[in-house]
């Protein structure tokens, strides 16, 4: 789909892309190999040579020109150009409720594959692993998780962005995350239920206890967040792209299921969940840790 999208084009709208469509350049080599365009005449030498640059950018993989000049909901059309050097991505942070506010864990799933990076740990791993991948793929991460990576790391990560709520929304899907798993088929199992603010408390009862238990249940819940966000994306691709009036339309495959690297501990679980309904019920009456922001997965 990408080399059928003239929206990245300076100028160049929906409207005016229909035009190209219906005027027969439905691809980039169509608008290059013209003699002259029907239209846009005086403009034809800057969006040939934004054309040139386009396929220079796509073979360099550059993902992030892209994303900087597409809109953000229109993002989903450079997915298979670079599905290989996508990487999904979520965060988790003491919400600022404890201590300082900091990210507390950090979730990616590439190639089938999560590996979980922990404040205190291994967190600056990060930075190295996210360089070997073209595209993060979001939930939300365009208000939240990429603004808060780049506050903590001090980088403005170059990568192109597909964040999946500003995909699916013009698609009539409302909610969060978990909302959308289930709208296709997607199962938490043991974690079903568990939100943003259960992530914060087992994070509080690792820093103050240092059960492992702890930890490892909130990487559960973090690699979760990611597991199924290839899946979203395909779906929202597939999506999306039938609604364009192009031939040559083929379906892409949902990948494999993403095996979770971390366990659950049920006890744990159980017992935060307690803890955090008694804290809901407690906000609700004037919250003793004032005013609390929600993390990644309450988005």
């Amino acid at each position: 789909m990408l080399q059928n999208t003239f929206l990245h084009l300076a100028g160049v709208g929906e409207t005016t892309e229909q035009r190209f469509w219906k005027a027969g350049f439905t691809t980039w080599s169509d608008v290059l190999d013209a003699p002259k365009l029907p239209f846009w005449r005086s403009k034809e030498k800057r969006i040939k040579t934004e054309l040139e640059e386009s396929f220079r950018r796509l073979e360099m993989r550059d993902a992030g020109w892209f994303c900087s000049r597409l809109p953000a909901g229109q993002s989903w059309r450079y997915f298979p150009e670079f599905r290989d050097l996508c990487a999904s991505v979520d965060i988790e942070t003491t919400g600022g409720m404890f201590d300082e506010e900091h990210i507390t864990s950090i979730a990616m799933c590439a190639g089938g594959r999560v590996t979980t990076y922990v404040y205190g740990r291994n967190l600056e791993e990060f930075l190295d692993r996210a360089s070997e991948y073209a595209v993060f793929i979001t939930f939300n991460g365009r208000c939240f998780d990429l603004p808060y990576l780049q506050r903590s790391f001090g980088s403005n990560f170059p990568h192109g962005h597909i964040d999946l709520r500003f995909i699916f929304k013009p698609l009539g899907f409302t909610g969060g995350l978990k909302v959308l798993e289930k709208n296709f088929g997607l199962d938490r199992e043991e974690l079903d239920g568990v939100d943003g603010l259960a992530a914060v408390w087992l994070w509080r009862e690792y820093e103050v206890s240092g059960d492992p238990l702890a930890l490892e249940t909130l990487l559960a819940y973090n690699a979760m967040d990611t597991a199924n966000l290839e899946t979203l994306m395909v779906e929202a691709y597939n999506a999306r792209r039938a609604e364009i009036p192009l031939p040559g339309f083929e379906p892409l495959e949902r990948p494999a299921p993403v095996e979770i690297p971390h366990t659950p501990h049920i006890p744990t679980l159980a017992r935060v969940l307690q803890q955090t309904s008694c804290f809901s019920n407690r906000r609700s009456h004037g919250s003793p840790f004032g005013a609390w922001r929600p993390t990644s997965s309450q988005r």
